[in-house]
């Protein structure tokens, strides 16, 4: 195709339209508010593993922003109540199949929602806009829950929640994952990439029919809460702290990832200053903590949040194959 053209046609961009119709009806009917924030921020995100695009103006800092997440906490903790948005986000060197440098994100927050709640939240939201755009596709009326644990013992038989760095990198030779792009640094986030990697390889291709994997390790709980894991699958307490967290799957594709919402600002700023110390480790540029994030935090409300991967959704409604299908420009193209 010649490199002006759109990569995705005529008929992906008129479901593009009518997805984003239905989502808005949605939230809605639910009396859901729906917020615009900047896609520019003067703070990017701590987190080692995403890279941040940088722009500098006039002697200013800014950063294109990972998510609308910090702008929208800020809205909830000024009183906002439940609020929802459609917006650009983006990363840097992420490329590929699935992943595009700038993507559409819808990211919202449900005060007073446990994360079961938004479990439930989610699952009806994607039965509802699969049930305008496509309606043989997916039934996303019974969506399985998984703990992450269950499954990586299942399908590896090893406990994410336990497994050492040795242990990690033994079982990824042992069942043929190539790990060799991974750099050790003996931390937290190694063990994180290694977990990643598993899982992307060996359980997220099981993953084709709609799943919701609840209960992440520790060393990816991000902005989340922790807490007590929940039972296995034979009822049986586990009784180690995990990240509140869950994650929605589909065709082996992550599309949204939730969160029962820190509240605690010292807890916060210490994570961040410990997400800075990976980055130096790594060579990265450290990202001073969000102030006005910090500083807005205590006067949240208890609430669940979630953020989904558009893109990504449709590809899945429409059963195409890379998200060049359903992007009208992706980066290559611009």
């Amino acid at each position: 195709m010649e490199s002006w053209k759109p990569g995705a046609d005529a008929g992906a961009l008129k479901a593009r339209s009518e997805l984003l119709h239905v989502i808005r009806e949605f939230f809605y009917r639910q009396n859901v508010l729906e917020v615009i924030t900047p896609t520019l921020g003067s703070r990017g995100v701590t987190d080692s593993q995403i890279q941040n695009l940088k722009l500098d103006h006039q002697e200013q800092t800014f950063y294109l922003q990972t998510s609308p997440e910090y702008a929208m906490k800020r809205l909830l903790a000024s009183g906002t109540g439940s609020i929802y948005q459609i917006c650009p986000a983006y990363r840097g060197s992420e490329q590929g199949q699935n992943h595009n440098t700038e993507f559409l994100m819808l990211e919202w927050y449900r005060v007073g929602f446990t994360l079961h709640q938004l479990m439930d939240d989610v699952q009806n939201l994607l039965n509802f806009v699969a049930e305008a755009i496509d309606k043989s596709r997916f039934d996303f009326r019974d969506m399985p829950r998984f703990s992450y644990r269950d499954l990586f013992m299942e399908n590896l038989e090893s406990d994410p929640h336990t497994a050492s760095l040795d242990e990690l990198r033994a079982l990824s030779r042992r069942v043929g994952v190539e790990c060799g792009h991974i750099t050790n640094y003996d931390d937290e986030a190694t063990i994180s990439d290694y977990l990643d990697l598993l899982f992307s390889v060996v359980i997220e291709p099981q993953l084709g029919t709609p799943a919701i994997v609840y209960d992440y390790p520790v060393c990816q709980v991000a902005l989340a809460q922790l807490g007590q894991a929940e039972g296995n699958l034979n009822g049986t307490s586990y009784g180690k702290r995990v990240a509140k967290r869950f994650e929605v799957f589909a065709s082996g594709l992550e599309l949204a990832n939730g969160y029962l919402e820190l509240l605690d600002a010292n807890e916060l700023e210490t994570r961040m200053r410990k997400n800075n110390h990976l980055r130096r480790v790594r060579g990265l540029e450290r990202i001073e903590p969000d102030e006005k994030l910090l500083a807005a935090l205590p006067t949240m409300p208890a609430c669940s949040g979630i953020a989904l991967g558009v893109d990504r959704l449709l590809m899945v409604l429409l059963g195409k194959e890379k998200l060049s299908d359903v992007v009208s420009f992706t980066s290559d193209r611009i």
